[in-house]
């Protein structure tokens, strides 16, 4: 089956298939509609983002096959060790860990039984298909990496992208809203057309509407805008200038709140306490200044706007009310329970392995640590904080070595999106398997080798420096 979702998008992969700027861009867009399908066979269901994605894939990987190779193959591959090691690592372990600890060790499955209870470790088809998904985002940052060091190439337009696509979710979340209290048409049909996920689209705090906007559920639309409001503050401190970004800025945390996520909130909470840490230690002290002012017109804007709703609308001050005080509530709910439940039993299931793992694909937990740690185990982990660490040393050199650039742009913008969604998974996902997640992070890469090899071709800095160090 063809839902209208694929019916969009696959033929415009098709089309772009030999412009695979553009298809890049579609994966970026793709993103925000994770509860959607291109392609549904059976119980299968094609994710919108692989529609572009595969597309991209097969383009370059022919161009290799024709003897096409980038100039920033180098860099890009010692930049990624660390993520093919973890690759590498994840799909053997998903094959030797359930075999090496069977009927030993109790999992949650990738997709809970009718009982909902855990299940004795075992072989099983989500090992299978949690490492092609994994296979292809790794694939596809890689060669996003190497084919955006390509010269006369403006990275920069694939941040604009980004802020595009922020609206685009601004603009759903919007929509949803109308839709939920004053009954306008909603196409609920196309947003969530994938059959394998259940959406959490009726959910309420209190007397408000939780808005899920194109995702499966609230929590998952903000850790998406938490991505976004990082982004967006941080290039704007920065003094990065891109149209509708700051804008963005007041739009976004709108949109999160009207999530009523706690996972949301919690994200923003600690990016706040964050920021003059990170302002501090990347030696930009002065940004000081502009958070204050920041801070100053986003309390103006607050105070006004809750006066006016003070006043002509009182009754959103009870709606506001009883979902602060569900928000502060939520340690005693019963699925807050529940999900700290499957996180302790995954680092049980942690420790019952001996660090090793169930494999990837053999457990679900309810937020990121305890899920890596409970499928790939220590191995992978540190294989992960080791691609973390040299992707932020590499990214610290680039900006101080091209500060204010559009390279410079391209990987500070992204690296606060990543971060964003990263801090809100550690919250409250089990996973970040995205493949626009991917894009981002190969976007990075191809940035910081780009700069490298400028660098390299300056003189500045000697070819082996260029290409495999960043002191």
């Amino acid at each position: 089956m063809l839902p209208l979702m694929g019916a969009i998008l696959i033929p415009l992969s098709l089309a772009f298939w030999s412009k695979p700027e553009r298809l890049l861009k579609l994966v970026i867009i793709a993103g925000i509609f994770p509860a959607a399908a291109v392609l549904q066979l059976g119980g299968f269901c094609l994710q919108p983002t692989l529609a572009p994605g595969l597309t991209f894939i097969s383009y370059i990987v022919l161009q290799k096959l024709l003897g096409v190779r980038y100039p920033g193959e180098a860099s890009v591959r010692t930049l990624s060790m660390g993520m093919l090691f973890n690759l590498i690592w994840a799909v053997l372990g998903s094959q030797i860990m359930p075999r090496l600890f069977r009927n030993e060790v109790l999992v949650w499955p990738q997709k809970q039984d009718a009982a909902g209870t855990l299940s004795l470790l075992a072989p099983n088809f989500g090992n299978i298909t949690q490492d092609a998904y994994l296979i292809i985002n790794v694939v596809l940052m890689v060669l996003t990496a190497q084919y955006l060091t390509r010269r006369n190439l403006d990275i920069a337009e694939f941040y604009k992208t980004y802020v595009f696509t922020g609206w685009l979710l601004v603009g759903i979340c919007v929509w949803q809203f109308a839709a939920r209290t004053v009954h306008v048409p909603f196409p609920r049909s196309f947003f969530y057309s994938n059959t394998g996920w259940s959406v959490l689209d009726a959910q309420t705090a209190g007397p408000v509407p939780r808005i899920n906007a194109s995702f499966t559920e609230p929590a998952a639309c903000a850790s998406y805008l938490a991505g976004v409001v990082f982004s967006t503050i941080w290039l704007t401190l920065k003094g990065y200038r891109v149209r509708g970004m700051r804008a963005l800025i007041w739009a976004s945390s709108i949109a999160l709140c009207l999530t009523t996520s706690t996972t949301g909130f919690g994200a923003i909470a600690i990016g706040l306490i964050l920021l003059p840490v990170l302002v501090v230690l990347t030696g930009h002290s002065r940004l000081l200044g502009r958070i204050g002012q920041l801070a100053m017109i986003g309390a103006l804007i607050l105070g006004v706007a809750g006066a006016t709703v003070a006043t002509f609308s009182p009754k959103v001050i009870t709606a506001a009310q009883s979902v602060a005080s569900g928000t502060a509530e939520k340690k005693q709910s019963a699925s807050y329970q529940e999900r700290s439940q499957v996180d302790l039993d995954s680092m049980a299931a942690f420790r019952n392995t001996y660090g090793l793992g169930t494999g990837w694909g053999s457990n679900r937990s309810s937020s990121l640590i305890p899920g890596l740690l409970a499928t790939i185990g220590i191995i992978g982990v540190i294989c992960l904080l080791v691609f973390d660490w040299q992707l932020a040393k590499a990214a610290g050199w680039a900006i101080r070595v091209a500060p204010l650039s559009m390279e410079g742009m391209a990987i500070e913008g992204f690296l606060a999106a990543i971060v964003g969604r990263l801090i809100a998974a550690i919250l409250s996902s089990p996973t970040i398997g995205m493949p626009d997640f991917y894009v981002m992070l190969g976007i990075v890469i191809a940035a910081i080798s780009r700069i490298k090899l400028e660098a390299w071709s300056r003189g500045t800095v000697t070819r082996s420096h260029a290409l495999e160090r960043h002191e």
